[in-house]
């Protein structure tokens, strides 16, 4: 059995996402389907249902009266909000701990998700266009496979830096070489796996690669695009940091410029500091200064 094999047979040992979320997602981009019908399907997983309401009745937000369900959750912080704190807060299980492979520290994977999950909507509206919980969920989990790899490519990392100095190779097709798989194909299989969207699915297998995507060429390309201003700004760029072969074709596509980038970074700092004040990380290890101090 290759390497790549025993690789892709440890995916299944990861726990699974929970199944509520999953069916929340696959409902929520339906035109046909109200919040109230996500909703209904989140409300029968007490423990995500509790860590809102606590979330909602906490000081951050200050509300005038308390929140008892999370219809009224969906009308006193909107629906787009309260299932992006769904999500940021169930991907803390998998993204907390560190990933040595990648030299990320305990939260830095989850910082670097939690942030490119935020550009798609900061990028989004730059452009003109509506972000949704599919883009920020394939933004949010486009990393899931250094998870898995981390333990491999921390036992070969030696191996991988050799064969980037001999070849004009990213990390990630060094990793490739090395390894057999890489942390997109392996990702992409972990979420394929959690019946995730397809486009959730190619998204993850693509988001370092966005041209060679078969379809779906502008959700992936924003994707890949959030995860190089990511990089950009430093937040859990990790070992591979920006070891990619970044592409300036997408900007151009997209019509951006290098103010927009700079706009982008303050934008974000200010989203992502929003977050972790709703989830109360704002003393998680290892995260960044608040710069407006």
């Amino acid at each position: 059995m290759s390497l790549a094999d025993i690789i892709c047979q440890s995916a299944t040992q990861l726990p699974p996402f929970p199944v509520v979320i999953q069916r929340a997602l696959q409902l929520v981009d339906d035109p046909r389907v109200s919040a109230q019908d996500v909703v209904d399907v989140i409300q029968y997983d007490p423990s995500i249902t509790a860590n809102i309401l606590k979330l909602c009745n906490s000081s951050y937000f200050g509300l005038r009266r308390t929140v008892h369900s999370l219809t009224d959750a969906v009308v006193l912080i909107g629906f787009q909000q309260l299932l992006e704190i769904v999500l940021s807060q169930a991907s803390l299980q998998f993204f907390s701990t560190a990933c040595k492979g990648y030299d990320l520290a305990d939260g830095d994977l989850w910082r670097h998700s939690v942030a490119c999950a935020l550009l798609t909507r900061i990028i989004s509206k730059r452009l003109g266009r509506g972000a949704t919980a599919t883009h920020f969920t394939a933004a949010l989990l486009h990393d899931i496979g250094k998870i898995l790899l981390s333990q491999y490519v921390n036992e070969y990392f030696g191996d991988i830096k050799k064969v980037m100095q001999r070849k004009p190779l990213s990390f990630l097709e060094a990793e490739k070489e090395v390894l057999g798989i890489d942390h997109a194909e392996i990702g992409s299989q972990i979420v394929e796996q959690w019946s995730f969207p397809k486009v959730i699915v190619s998204a993850v297998r693509y988001h370092h690669i966005p041209f060679i995507t078969p379809e779906d060429h502008e959700f992936i390309q924003l994707i890949y695009l959030c995860d190089v201003v990511t990089m950009i700004t430093g937040i859990g760029g990790g070992a591979d940091g920006l070891s990619y072969h970044a592409s300036g074709e997408v900007m151009r596509q997209f019509g951006l410029k290098e103010k927009d980038v700079e706009r982008f970074m303050i934008l974000l700092e200010e989203e992502f500091q929003r977050v972790r004040e709703i989830l109360d990380l704002h003393v998680l290890p290892g995260a960044p200064p608040d710069r407006r101090e």
